[in-house]
């Protein structure tokens, strides 16, 4: 399985599209295609799957009970869309979607192993700031051997 790395600053221009940095696109074109599912899980976050990768995960959810959280998570996906790149490597990130995350202008496109996250760049700059890990936190990856 390809493995996305890296982030890369990219802009979401006045149409709503973004331009998939060119390591990231040519992983995607060359390891799964050109189709995409665009949805966001997080309301600061876009995400970007491969359908193969999103087909896997969907067939996940479809047996899991359904619980709140479960209910929830299929209802914020549900909003997403079924995308293909076009030949500059664009996807048009619906206008609905855009919206409700509040995602234009400068953004950042982040490998995340899977898929990509799209982030807006004050944003994904706050976390790379602010957020840090708890002793706790450490302590349990440092159980997982992370």
């Amino acid at each position: 399985m390809e493995r996305f790395r890296g982030a890369f600053p990219a802009t979401i221009d006045a149409k709503g599209r973004v331009k998939l940095p060119a390591r990231l696109r040519e992983q995607l074109d060359e390891a799964y295609g050109r189709e995409v599912y665009v949805c966001s899980f997080f309301p600061h976050e876009l995400r970007v799957y491969p359908l193969s990768i999103w087909e896997v995960y969907e067939e996940r959810l479809l047996h899991k009970p359904n619980t709140p959280a479960v209910l929830k998570l299929k209802e914020r996906v549900s909003y997403g869309q079924l995308l293909d790149t076009d030949d500059h490597g664009r996807i048009l990130v619906p206008a609905l979607l855009r919206e409700m995350v509040d995602m234009e202008g400068e953004v950042v496109v982040a490998g995340r192993i899977n898929h990509l996250a799209i982030t807006r760049r004050d944003r994904a700059a706050s976390i790379l700031k602010d957020t840090t890990l708890t002793d706790e936190e450490l302590q349990e990856l440092a159980q997982l051997e992370l």
